[in-house]
């Protein structure tokens, strides 16, 4: 038998929802990023924009594959408390 003691299961979805919020946000930090490099390229526009957008496409379709995760942990939390 392994000592210690196991997590609640309330305490579970809490720390999986803030790993999960926390990695959307490092997405929506990496898009700014990404946008301030482009308004800081002023050598080729044109590419700038490209990269820009190559990189937003491919962030934002994490993204759409989180929040079907968030929302489910969030409305089983909230059917736990209830």
């Amino acid at each position: 038998m392994r000592g210690g003691h196991g997590i609640p299961s309330g305490d579970k979805f809490d720390r999986k929802l803030k790993r999960l919020r926390r990695i959307e946000a490092g997405y929506r930090a990496e898009m700014r990023r990404a946008q301030q490099a482009m308004k800081g390229a002023t050598v080729d526009r044109v590419k700038a924009e490209k990269r820009f957008e190559k990189v937003r496409r491919k962030l934002e379709a994490r993204i759409e594959k989180l929040q079907p995760k968030i929302k489910d942990l969030t409305n089983r939390r909230a059917g736990m408390r209830s």
